[in-house]
């Protein structure tokens, strides 16, 4: 048997909605680890699933806030579920992933050693059930180019998303309080927060290791529109956020201290760095694709 992964710095922060399947099918995961860990347990169901997070063998606090019933509510839930958290690092799962320690455990390390980095990143693959078996669908974009100058590491990474990075504590905390405080209402805004707060909190760095099996299936068919997208596309989202998002991006820029002063100029690198680059990048990647 392989020796006892030990996480002394670092809680996993569960995301439960109602999908009772995966957090039985996470639940037994985790049970098979050789491994110890705190969880906390944010349900959002409308129906409590302590029964079945009972049943984790390892230290947890569970946490029941009511259902999510619109994105404000999901962010709070996290928001209060931070608070919780006593430990430097914490790493998001939401109950249909599946969790390679050894890599988390690479990046509990990883921090520790190197306080000038804000988070780690490392492979997802996505994947569904085929049988009771698990099937492997591909792998989702996650390549991260670090720089030690914050504003080389954000115009050559207009991909980069940090929701499954690990992650110093007080920044995510700090990027939810603005989240909650402006009172976002969709998922895109919201990432783009976390995402520009992460890369500007410090260097990120990439492991060339699993980190997560994501399922690959519709999360809500329901509330898909609710809990995931407003805007369909980028540019949409882009002329939507900085309209209705003024006072937010003064603050971020304000909080995270970055070389961006001025609103407008900084609505305009935006628009050059994450609108265009990404429309570009996505046509490369297509063509890569079909050929």
């Amino acid at each position: 048997m392989h020796q006892k992964i030990k996480f002394l710095q670092t809680n996993f922060l569960i995301l439960v909605k109602d999908q009772e399947f995966f957090s039985k099918k996470l639940v037994n995961h985790l049970n098979e680890q050789n491994i110890e860990a705190e969880f906390i347990i944010a349900d959002g169901s409308k129906k409590k699933q302590n029964k079945i997070f009972n049943k984790l063998k390892f230290r947890k606090k569970y946490y029941y806030f009511g259902e999510d019933k619109n994105l404000q509510i999901f962010f709070k839930k996290i928001l209060s579920a931070l608070k919780k958290s006593k430990k430097k690092f914490i790493i998001f799962c939401d109950q249909d992933d599946l969790i390679n320690f050894e890599t988390i455990k690479k990046k509990e390390e990883f921090l520790l050693m190197n306080k000038g980095y804000s988070a780690v990143k490392g492979i997802l693959y996505d994947f569904n059930y085929k049988n009771e078996k698990i099937n492997i669908t591909g792998q989702t974009y996650s390549d991260f180019i670090d720089f030690r100058f914050f504003i080389l590491r954000h115009m050559f990474n207009p991909l980069f998303r940090s929701y499954y990075c690990l992650h110093k504590k007080k920044n995510l905390e700090k990027t939810f309080k603005l989240i909650v405080k402006y009172n976002l209402k969709d998922f895109r805004s919201a990432e783009f927060v976390m995402d520009f707060s992460t890369i500007s909190s410090g260097r990120i760095k990439f492991l060339k290791n699993t980190s997560f099996l994501r399922w690959a299936g519709v999360k809500d068919k329901v509330k898909k529109h609710q809990l995931y997208e407003v805007h369909s596309h980028r540019y949409d989202w882009f002329k939507y956020f900085f309209s209705n998002h003024k006072s937010l991006i003064k603050d971020i820029l304000k909080k995270n201290n970055t070389i961006f002063k001025n609103f407008y100029f900084f609505k305009i690198y935006i628009f050059v760095v994450d609108i265009c680059s990404n429309y570009i990048l996505k046509k490369l990647l297509s063509l890569k694709i079909k050929v």
